[in-house]
């Protein structure tokens, strides 16, 4: 039997998407009405408006639906909740893709779903019960009064939000249903763990500091219930507000790998790995691939350049897991990409017992310790990256990286112990910025004839 569901773009119905599910076989209709608009763009650079005469690849519908659903424990809990197999993927954005990263919708037209319009539904969330809920390890986070709510993709446990007000004005949370209203924000609590030890803090420090030295990061807040709670404000989504009437309005982003046309498990660069035997195989996700995708951009120059910048900044603040999931684009009319604003920016080489090798390598060199001003000069190459403008952009960012820095590890942000983990930090930034500078400075240097 084939079962269909509806691609909503806001209100408007966009594709219709089928799944027959014993030969595993995925469909993508474009509806007329869609594209007949002059706003209209694809679902990825993979499945663009115009099929091609033998139709779209099944196994590109599949991987691009699968970059959409959570990962790690929250899909795990999804699984469970649904009674569906982590391998089936239809039903699983059957069941949680009322609200995804970005504008899309997915409703199952034969079942008792919620419509293109209609109402909403608010659950407002008190902060004591939010607290109560973070310290309860026995109830997944994800779970709200018996229903599994949908989380971005990630590893980290995180809660999708409306916040009605800046937290600063007296703010309040809730859970939204219903097509008018969505998400705005994201709650990503410090659960506690002793293998992350002040993760929340940590990430806001990272994005705060990309921030204050003018970097396109998300904006983002601590929530203390007491506990630490990092709310991240959601690029893709615009709160218009009306007299009595609030709409919040999506936008339609891929992240690499999906824009790439590349399953999640290509995420890395290694995808097998890094045993001897497959250490060599490097068919997944790549600054090269990457800094290729800035020719499908309305400004390729300025794109290439947000690239480059955000490659330099995750080697000052020791981020070795950036991966191909964490680089994300808007999609504009056409299909044309345009950057997206940084997230999940976090100090991992700070956690010590955790593997840091790096999930796209600079050159040949897969950990920080293995860059050399000629492996700097390799990926400049392999990108296509001036040297020089490289070396300009690795000075101004550490001077600038390493002051706000140290600024913004003595501010009142942080307590007690959170303090000395932030100033661990600051100071890991300021020695990573005196390195890259003189690591960007040899690399001009380098014989084009050697690379």
């Amino acid at each position: 039997m084939k079962f269909v569901l509806e691609v909503y773009a806001g209100d408007s119905l966009m594709a219709h998407i089928g799944h027959d599910p014993l030969p595993d076989a995925w469909s993508l209709t474009y509806v007329p009405g869609w594209l007949d608009d002059p706003g209209a763009f694809p679902l990825s650079p993979a499945l663009p408006l115009e099929a091609a005469a033998h139709g779209y690849d099944q196994r590109s519908i599949k991987r691009f639906i699968e970059h959409l659903l959570p990962e790690g424990h929250a899909l795990d809990v999804a699984v469970a909740a649904n009674g569906l197999a982590r391998s089936n993927v239809f039903g699983l954005i059957r069941a949680l893709g009322q609200e995804t990263a970005g504008v899309l919708r997915f409703r199952d037209a034969q079942a008792d779903m919620p419509a293109a319009s209609g109402g909403h539904g608010m659950r407002d969330i008190p902060i004591a019960e939010l607290d109560a809920r973070i310290a309860d390890h026995d109830m997944p986070f994800t779970v709200w009064d018996g229903k599994v709510r949908m989380s971005v993709a990630g590893v980290q446990d995180k809660l999708l939000v409306y916040l009605d007000a800046p937290l600063e004005a007296g703010g309040r949370l809730f859970l939204v249903d219903g097509p008018r209203l969505a998400s705005t924000h994201i709650l990503k609590p410090d659960l506690g763990h002793s293998r992350l030890p002040h993760l929340a803090v940590n990430e806001h420090f990272c994005m705060t500091l990309a921030r204050r030295i003018g970097l396109p990061a998300a904006e983002v807040q601590l929530l203390r219930t007491p506990r630490p709670v990092l709310v991240v404000r959601r690029f893709d989504r615009i709160v218009h507000k009306q007299d009595d009437e609030v709409r919040v309005e999506r936008r339609h982003m891929v992240d690499a790998c999906q824009a790439c046309d590349l399953p999640v498990s290509f995420k890395y660069e290694r995808n097998l790995g890094k045993e001897a035997a497959v250490r060599d195989i490097r068919d997944g996700m790549s600054f090269e691939r990457l800094f290729a995708l800035g020719e499908l951009t309305g400004n390729k120059a300025q794109a290439k350049l947000t690239m480059l910048r955000w490659a330099l900044f995750q080697f000052l603040i020791g981020n070795s897991d950036a991966h191909g999931k964490n680089f994300s684009f808007f999609v504009g009319p056409g299909g044309y990409l345009e950057p997206a604003p940084w997230y999940d920016l976090v100090s991992v080489v700070q956690y010590g017992h955790f593997d840091t090798d790096l999930a796209m390598a600079y050159g040949d060199a897969f950990t920080l310790d293995e860059v050399t001003p000629f492996a700097l000069a390799d990926f400049a190459v392999r990108c296509v990256i001036d040297r020089r403008l490289m070396q300009r952009e690795a000075q101004r960012m550490a001077d600038a990286a390493s002051t706000a820095a140290v600024a913004l590890a003595r501010s009142n942000e942080y307590r007690n112990e959170e303090s000395a983990f932030i100033e661990q930090i600051a100071a890991f930034v300021g020695r990573q910025g005196q390195r890259l500078v003189m690591l960007a400075r040899d690399a001009v240097t380098i014989l084009a004839a050697l690379l």
